[in-house]
Parts: C-alpha cells; structure tokens; sequence
C-alpha cells in the first residue's frame, strides 16, 4: 500500500505594518511546543486617534495592547488585523501569541513568514538551525538561545529541538544509520557550516578607501547630496562632532524635538543615504555615512 507523505508548510504572510503608524521593532519569540510570542512597538502618526494593525497569523491568543503610561487600549478585533485607539499616546506595544506560524513533519520544526519589515527571531533554547533560506542581519547567542535579525520578505528556517538531535545515535550514522537520522546529521553540518559563514561575512572589516581629505568630513556629504535641509546638515554636524555616530534619542533631546519628528528626520536622513542605522541593545544608533554606497 503506497502511503502519501504530505509535508505542509504554514506560510502566513505577514502585513507587520499599520494604517496610521511606524513599526519600530518587532520581535518573535519560538517555544518549543511551537508556538510563537509577538512583540511589536509602534509610533502612532501625530493627531491620528486610531492605530490599525495587521497581525501575524490568523490563530491568535493572549492579544494585549499598551499605550503611554501602561494604559490599556480598546481594541476591536477583525479577521486579519486590530484597530486600536491610541488615547494620544506616543508608543504603542502590541503583544500576542500566535499558533500558526510553525509547523512540523517528524523531528524537524518549521518558521514560515513573509514579512514586510525586518525583525528579531529569538529561537528556542538549543534549538539548532538545519536550513533557511535567508542570510540574517546579524546573529547572536544568549543563554543558549540565538537571536537572528531577519530583513524583510519571505522567510523559511528549519531547525531541531536538543531533546530530538540528542536522542539521534551518532555511532550509528556511518553504518547502520536509519534515514531519517543520516538526514537530519548531514542537515545539521550545513546549517552549522552557514551559520558561521553568514556571521562572519556580516561581521569582517570593512576598508573603506578615502579619496580625499574632506572624505571623513560633513562637507563630503553636502557635497555628494546637495538638497539636504538646513536642519539636516545640524544634525550631521552634530553626528560629525560625536565621533560620527549618536542614539536617536541623543539626537532629539539635542534638537529638542518630538520622537515621531525626529524619527521622520531620521528615515529621510537614511533614504538619502547621509546616515545608517544600526540596532544596539534597545537603542537606534545614527551613523554617518561617509561612502557612496547606496547614495541616490
């Protein structure tokens, strides 16, 4: 009797993205049972009472919202999203467990999403990664755990659990191996092989050739993006005289203006390429950007 092994991949496509607001970071947390904690924090459009948030998945439980202060928000739930009010605050946090973004076939766990904003996968303790199809941003461990910074767009990464890749005879994977083991050992070399390659490509020196003197200089940027406000050079000077680089809340206590503003200022600043953003802790660090690489 022949059998049909179907192997169904949940792919849930994942508007991360708000009618009336910005997304500032998003992150999503995999258990080993297989379900999934999201945790996303949004900036509201100035003067806008209503926030709509699209959510990750269509299985949701435990959906609670907070706005300035720790207040509770109203929200009304629809088929693939929320619409929130907002009470005027300046932050938003959405937090939500989700039981549909992973699946799994025999011992091996799969994360599917297509998501239009990057975010940060925290996978299970010891969890072993044995495929995706992605190189993360970045990639760190922490108490056993890896944290991957995942850029946007469609998303798939396999993995194994510790309690299944210890219950695989090792001894036995030459000879008398089943095929199901060989499989998941020859997986997890090339999953271990990439992991590495992906971090050390993503963190190797970069040399960056100055053809000038004014190469390291705020005026090298005037000069190569010649329609930046006023506003915006202040702040590149500002960036110039800290040592070429500055928090994003540094940056607008300094100027004295709103976090929504400044945030705007900044994204323009990054689309223009004067500036990059790189994530540090729980901060957004603004960096000069002195080469012309992505410059429009």
């Amino acid at each position: 009797m022949w059998c049909l092994k179907i192997v169904l991949i949940v792919v849930v496509c994942c508007m991360v993205g708000t009618a009336y607001g910005s997304i500032q970071t998003t992150s999503v947390e995999v258990y080993t049972d297989g379900l999934a904690h999201i945790s996303t924090q949004i900036t509201p459009e100035e003067g806008s009472p209503a926030l709509n948030v699209a959510l990750l998945g269509s299985e949701i439980d435990n959906f609670i919202a907070t706005g300035q202060n720790n207040i509770l928000l109203t929200a009304e739930m629809g088929e693939n999203s929320v619409l929130l009010n907002t009470f005027d605050s300046d932050t938003v946090l959405v937090k939500y467990d989700v039981h549909d973004l992973i699946s799994k076939d025999g011992r091996i766990w799969t994360f599917a999403v297509d998501s239009n904003t990057r975010y940060t996968l925290i996978m299970p303790d010891g969890a072993v990664i044995v495929g995706m199809n992605v190189i993360p941003i970045a990639l760190e461990m922490v108490d056993g755990k890896a944290y991957l910074e995942i850029p946007s767009g469609e998303a798939v990464i396999t993995y194994i659990l510790s309690a299944d890749r210890d219950s695989i005879d090792v001894s036995t994977t030459v000879d008398g191996a089943s095929d199901d083991n060989m499989v998941l050992w020859v997986l997890g070399m090339f999953g271990a092989l990439g992991a590495f390659v992906a971090v050390w490509y993503y963190r190797r020196p970069t040399v960056h050739i100055q053809s000038s003197k004014t190469a390291s200089t705020p005026e090298s940027i005037f000069e190569r993006i010649p329609d930046l406000r006023e506003d915006d050079k202040e702040i590149l000077r500002y960036l110039s005289q800290n040592g070429g680089e500055a928090s994003e809340s540094s940056i607008r206590k300094k100027f004295l203006q709103p976090r929504t503003t400044m945030w705007r200022t900044v994204k323009r600043l990054e689309r223009v390429g004067a500036v990059s953003v790189i994530k540090k802790d729980s901060l957004n660090i603004v960096r000069l950007r002195y080469d012309q690489e992505h410059a429009p």
